[in-house]
């Protein structure tokens, strides 16, 4: 049951506010319940991944073969008007073996041990068969190293996202709302200072950023990655080209399970993603 929340006319006014001054498109990712098995094309977590039998299967700095998390056939996103290409595959991949799942806490984009691919086509002929005789591991087979447990299909909507508390910059659009809203002036260090606990709460709630998505605001439990490049690097990376949330079926199952309750996130630039440059990925997970 969602908790009911008493908040005050100022707060519900200044997160309305928040709302007109950040809204942006976002591509809400829905796990699809009690579905059967997706095929090998589909959009989907975990299972046997499609691949290009001509390419070289991905390999993490050991040369070991990796596991495949997600992935999103842009085919079922043709009729949204995205940044986005209008076919093609976008998958991640992380390695099998790493207790932080492929993170690099000081290259998080240098894809060692993470790979994010696009097929620019995708041949409807390739077979999980054909797949499987590469030697690969799913992650739903990988419990001990994999935040994946089973393979569902995944479908899309378009929607509407608002700027989180988590992300950098919020303070200052915080400061900003309140000045319009109420012509208090709030000092954009102590901007967590200005709501009592329930009206803080009902804010969190309003705009929180957790789900599986495309596009929009990220959410963390911890900290915005980005707070720790320099200021070129955190420009350059300003679009949420995947988050991956941790993700509990009906039936009390993980389907996804990022450390403890935790969250992923991959960033990209939107020009290069215009252009069909994958190269240049942070891929970031954090949990409670």
């Amino acid at each position: 049951m969602e908790r009911e929340f008493h908040p005050s006319e100022k707060a519900v006014k200044i997160v309305e506010k928040i709302k007109e001054m950040t809204a942006a498109p976002v591509i809400r990712m829905k796990r699809k319940e009690g579905e059967a098995q997706p095929a090998l094309t589909d959009s989907k977590l975990g299972g046997v991944p499609y691949w290009d039998l001509k390419k070289a299967y991905p390999a993490d700095s050991e040369g070991k073969s990796m596991m495949m998390l997600v992935q999103i056939n842009f085919s079922d996103l043709s009729g949204l008007d995205t940044d986005l290409p209008k076919e093609g595959m976008l998958q991640l991949f992380i390695r099998t073996d790493d207790d932080v799942m492929g993170m690099d806490f000081d290259e998080p984009a240098s894809q060692k041990d993470f790979r994010v691919i696009f097929h620019d086509t995708v041949d409807a002929d390739v077979t999980p068969e054909q797949v499987r005789a590469l030697g690969i591991t799913t992650a739903e087979e990988n419990e001990e190293y994999s935040p994946v447990f089973r393979t569902a299909a995944l479908s899309f909507e378009a929607g509407t996202d608002y700027l989180n508390p988590d992300v950098t910059g919020f303070a200052g659009v915080f400061v900003q709302a309140v000045k319009a809203v109420t012509g208090d002036a709030v000092e954009a260090d102590e901007w967590y200072k200005y709501f009592e606990e329930e009206d803080c709460s009902y804010m969190y709630a309003q705009l929180s950023g957790f789900a599986h998505k495309i596009f929009g605001y990220p959410a963390f439990t911890q900290t915005d990655p980005r707070e720790y490049m320099t200021e070129e690097d955190a420009r350059y990376y300003d679009t949420v080209l995947l988050q991956l949330d941790s993700d509990m079926g009906k039936d009390g199952g993980d389907y996804v399970l990022w450390g403890d309750c935790g969250i992923a996130n991959l960033f990209m630039n939107r020009e290069a993603l215009k252009a069909g440059d994958f190269s240049r990925v942070v891929y970031n997970w954090d949990c409670c």
